[in-house]
Formats: C-alpha cells, structure tokens, sequence
C-alpha cells in the first residue's frame, strides 16, 4: 500500500463526515480518488416500447406488446427448427406448446397439463359458488 493511500485511508478513518474528510484531504495537499467504475455494461435505458424494458420490469400497454411480439417470435422459430424440441427436453407441456413437438411424450404431458387445469378452474369455481351463497 502506498503512503498516500494510507495517509487517505487514515484521514478517512478520523473524519467526521465526507466534507471534513474532504477538507482534511485538501489541507494535506491531497485529492479524493476518482470513484471506481462498475464493473460491467453501464445500464442502457431502451425506453418503452422495448422488450427488453418489459424484462427489467416495466408492464405498460407497449413494453408488453412488444415482448409478446418478441415471444411469437421465438415460438415461431422454435417450431420451425425441430432440434429445438430436443433441447428444450421431451415430455413437457411447454415444449408441446412452445416448440410445437407432437411427439407421444410431449402430447401426454400437454393432456395431463390441460387436465390438471380444468380440475383447478372447475375447483375454484366451485369454491367461488359456495363463497356466494
């Protein structure tokens, strides 16, 4: 470590808030470092409209039209490439739905997915009736 550094570490250290360290500093002849940069791409702001603001967290009319648009996209493509089904993995839903893979394996899983959603809704249903009564 040099000696400027410890002389800026120690003033640090003894000062009571940032402008008296500041003070301090400029009494010793001596300049507060340059903060350092974050590591990584700075944060770029696309705007709205964007998919890529829809992923940061942004749910307005047009950052969630344009990441639907950017998923039927990607559908598109994955069931035009049949590899894809392959690494995506036989024998669930989403692959069925996604890759457009209508292998035995992806169509039973898809069944058995749509099953198990009817027999939620018809439950909530259910409950929904007896709440209202």
């Amino acid at each position: 470590m040099t000696d400027t550094r410890r002389a800026m570490l120690t003033v640090a250290d003894h000062a009571e808030n940032a402008d008296d360290c500041r003070l301090l500093l400029a009494m010793l002849g001596l300049s507060a470092p340059a903060p350092k940069r974050r590591r990584g791409r700075p944060p770029v702001d696309h705007g709205h409209g964007d998919r890529r603001t829809y992923a940061k967290g942004c749910r307005c009319a047009d950052c969630r039209d344009a990441n639907r648009l950017h998923q039927a996209e990607l559908r598109a493509r994955w069931k035009n490439d049949p590899s894809s089904a392959d690494r995506a993995g036989h024998g669930k839903p989403s692959t069925y739905k996604n890759h457009g893979c209508r292998c035995a394996e992806c169509t039973a899983a898809n069944t058995a997915d749509v099953i198990a959603y009817k027999a939620r809704r018809r439950q909530r249903e259910a409950l929904a009736e007896t709440a209202g009564a």
